[in-house]
């Protein structure tokens, strides 16, 4: 197996954890979306704190509006898909030009997303165009360690967002499990106090308080 570059790793972790970030955030907001439009609404501010970051939105639809499309804020999920597309462009050697085109799909999706009034069908093909992504970037990646990679930063991601927003508690044994089977893959050199904490939660059922297996899910690698 060829050794790849820290930098290569670098770009191949982020683009999966980018990925895995605007897939499941526009999901929420779909979700989000849906409360809007049937009258409950939704708590953004608890969505913000959870996440960590500034509350700045005035209301419900100033909410979903600017978190999804504010080009001007690092936390908006239209900088997430350009960060996304900006590791694919890289790493275009390696991922093939066509796997590339659908993160440029969903780039493109996202644009059109944000100049219309009712973007959820643009959205549906930003989600579309990541999963044909993910499909296409399995079948063109030829070294194994690369892929795993960009699967460890993604399930890296997924665990995050169930951690800080508190979903699906029911599956982070499970998923905290796929994270180290997927590890032990790669060439990653993981934090070793991260890595106890995580296996002793995986592997050996220790009972772990959320933030402290949180922040070792967020130190597991220093890349």
């Amino acid at each position: 197996m060829d050794t790849i570059t820290l930098s290569k790793q670098n770009r191949l972790f982020w683009l999966g954890r980018y990925s895995e970030r605007v897939h499941t955030s526009i999901q929420l907001m779909m979700e989000f979306y849906d409360s809007l439009l049937d009258g409950s609404g939704m708590d953004y501010q608890a969505f913000c704190r959870k996440m960590g970051i500034p509350c700045v939105y005035d209301s419900g639809e100033d909410f979903c509006r600017r978190y999804l499309f504010d080009e001007e804020s690092q936390y908006s999920i239209v900088s997430a898909v350009e960060a996304m597309l900006g590791n694919g462009m890289v790493l275009r050697e390696t991922i093939s030009s066509q796997t590339l085109a659908y993160l440029q799909m969903a780039h493109s999706a996202m644009e059109m997303a944000s100049r219309s009034e009712s973007p959820m069908v643009e959205l549906q093909w930003v989600l579309d165009d990541i999963m044909a992504f993910r499909g296409s970037f399995d079948d063109a990646v030829e070294e194994e360690s690369a892929r795993n990679i960009t699967k460890t930063g993604g399930m890296v991601e997924r665990i995050s967002l169930m951690l800080r927003l508190e979903r699906h508690p029911e599956r982070v044994e499970h998923e905290l499990r796929k994270l180290l089977n997927r590890l032990y893959k790669t060439d990653l050199t993981p934090d070793p106090a991260a890595l106890k904490t995580i296996t002793d939660r995986a592997l050996d059922g220790v009972a772990v308080d959320r933030i402290a297996l949180l922040s070792s899910v967020e130190c597991l690698f220093h890349i």
